[in-house]
């Protein structure tokens, strides 16, 4: 908050229940309300019906301690919910509580193709903000899709939150000849230029980043505070970057563990494709038979 960076990302599910709690304790109850954005969002388990909806946003503002929030997204659309939603008229109940004062910006976030984004978008256009998963990595990517769906908040005018800059931190610890390119560069740490190629990618108007301990923290800010987008020969060392990674054939996860949620076996599966990247990565078989052993579900 003193170093200027007022946005925060929270939802019903997130660690276990306890994110918007956090965001109560850390940031509500210490700082006007007024000076930061506050984004929640609409997860499709916690709601069936379209009743539901109401109960479930007002459990909402009243655990994170506030009357209204910045940005309400419709959460995680595709193909595998956004039926529900449209039965359900979450889209419509959310312009209700935007006339009510309760949500000042209606948006959604996504995750499937761009062909997707496109007709949901093209169904509501009243729709007034786009969060995608975007790095340096998926950007081409064919199963993600990052620049296709890039493209189409364009079509839309729709400004765009990026999620995942860092994929789950996997570019902190690159390979070590991916390392060594970015290092060569004496120019930020690995995440930072992580942060800054979405932060430079056209309809971006906000970068999220997952933290976990104060060294990060410092570090993603001294990389924001005085931003500066990515010359060309940061560029070329990302792309080169982008290849030492496709030639790896990683299984491209980020742990976000919507999987696991809804996953009737309770399989690990982020914890298993750690493993199996790790196992690739630095050729660590231990690593991948002691998980096996001791932590899966059978």
């Amino acid at each position: 908050m003193e170093a200027g960076f007022t946005y925060f990302d929270t939802a019903k599910g997130y660690l276990g229940g306890l994110s918007e709690v956090a965001v109560r304790e850390c940031v509500v109850k210490r700082y006007p309300r007024e000076s930061f954005t506050l984004t929640d969002k609409l997860t499709m388990s916690f709601f069936e019906k379209e009743s539901d909806i109401r109960k479930v946003f007002a459990e909402q503002l009243e655990t994170c301690g506030v009357t209204y929030f910045d940005y309400y997204l419709m959460h995680a659309q595709g193909k595998v919910n956004y039926e529900k939603y449209k039965k359900c008229r979450a889209y419509e109940v959310a312009q209700e509580l935007k006339a009510e004062g309760k949500i000042r910006h209606v948006g959604l976030s996504f995750h499937d193709n761009a062909e997707y984004l496109d007709m949901i978008l093209t169904e509501h256009p009243e729709v007034e903000l786009v969060q995608i998963q975007l790095n340096y990595v998926d950007y081409d990517d064919p199963g993600v899709q990052s620049r296709k769906c890039l493209e189409v908040c364009e079509k839309h005018n729709k400004p765009v939150v990026v999620m995942e800059p860092v994929k789950g931190g996997s570019f902190v610890n690159l390979p070590p000849d991916a390392d060594k390119i970015l290092r060569d560069l004496k120019g930020g740490s690995n995440a930072s230029y992580a942060l800054r190629f979405a932060a430079s990618c056209k309809q971006v108007f906000m970068v999220l980043s997952g933290m976990s301990n104060l060294e990060q923290m410092q570090d993603n800010i001294s990389a924001m505070k005085d931003f500066q987008p990515l010359n060309e020969t940061e560029y070329d060392a990302i792309g080169k970057v982008c290849e030492i990674f496709k030639a790896q054939n990683l299984i491209p996860c980020t742990a976000c563990r919507y999987c696991t949620d809804g996953c009737p076996k309770k399989i690990l599966i982020p914890d298993l494709f750690a493993d199996m990247n790790a196992k690739k990565q630095y050729r660590d078989w231990n690593r991948l038979q002691m998980f096996l052993k001791d932590k899966s579900n059978p």
